[in-house]
């Protein structure tokens, strides 16, 4: 369409936007919906945005008097190209509808993008607040057990070399000891593999497969959960399509939520092992030198 023409349009529109009043607003609601027609109807999503958007408290006044006048240059008869021209009557009625959508849309959509977002991060959070929890309650669970049985097993080896109960009375008892602390650890274990047995061997086998702890960890994530695998290429696929797209949290980060607690796992077991290993020495050195 021509510049001036479509120029024309545009300043009529605002015009009628700036001298609106409220029974023009009135007629506008009752005549909107005979506009769709011709080209009009291919974009009447957008006529129904500006209008849901004209009676928003959010928008700023000057949006709303862009939005009303482009409404009403619509519905009233007073366009710079009659409706009534076949083919060409509703095309400055669109140019001007197509102009302040896209100006509102940089206004509003920066906001709705900001409000998405807010929302994602905080599913995000949780998510990893959840996975964090209930990966805490299990080594807690475990830290708890490793201490008593080995307060138990010190308090049987100190019984060993003290002899509080005399010399016979005070091997029963400490084997006794010993013995209750093994079937408790044994109920345990087996408690424990049946729970996470197979999750334990999986992850074993991804971190030798890899033959390295955190790529076998991601390894294993990825193929136990599938939505963080889809989540992965999901970020690739965003970032690639839509460089200004925002960030996505990050998926790599329940990959490290893992890998912390399972590297405390690790930590755990090996000073276990060297306590228990230091236990057994000190006391069969006294045991041996008495």
């Amino acid at each position: 369409m021509d510049t001036i023409m479509m120029k024309k349009a545009k300043q009529k529109a605002n015009e009628l936007g700036e001298k609106a009043t409220e029974d023009d607003v009135q007629v506008l609601g009752a005549k909107l919906p005979s506009m769709k027609k011709g080209v009009i109807a291919k974009v009447w999503d957008k006529v129904l945005f500006l209008w849901e958007k004209a009676k928003s408290p959010e928008i700023p006044l000057s949006f709303k008097v862009a939005i009303i006048g482009a409404l009403l240059y619509l519905v009233l008869p007073i366009d710079a190209v009659p409706d009534a021209i076949p083919g060409l009557g509703l095309l400055d009625d669109l140019g001007v509808i197509l102009s302040v959508a896209h100006k509102l849309s940089k206004y509003v959509l920066p906001k709705i993008e900001k409000i998405e977002r807010k929302i994602e991060n905080k599913f995000y959070e949780i998510s990893y607040q959840k996975i964090d929890e209930k990966l805490s309650a299990v080594f807690t669970s475990i830290l708890i057990n490793t201490v008593i049985t080995f307060c138990v097993n010190a308090i049987g080896c100190m019984i060993l070399i003290f002899k509080p109960f005399g010399m016979p009375a005070s091997r029963w008892v400490a084997i006794a000891l010993f013995a209750v602390v093994f079937i408790y650890a044994l109920i345990r274990f087996i408690l424990y593999m049946k729970e996470y047995g197979q999750m334990t061997k999986k992850l074993a086998v991804s971190v030798c497969k890899q033959k390295n702890f955190s790529k076998g960890i991601s390894d294993f994530i990825c193929t136990e959960y599938k939505y963080i695998a889809w989540l992965f290429s999901g970020i690739k696929i965003v970032n690639s399509a839509i460089p200004a797209h925002y960030q996505i949290p990050d998926a790599p980060k329940i990959v490290a939520v893992f890998e912390s607690h399972y590297r405390k796992r690790i930590v755990l077991f090996a000073v276990c092992l060297l306590l228990y290993s230091i236990l057994i020495a000190t006391t069969k050195m006294i045991l041996l030198r008495m």
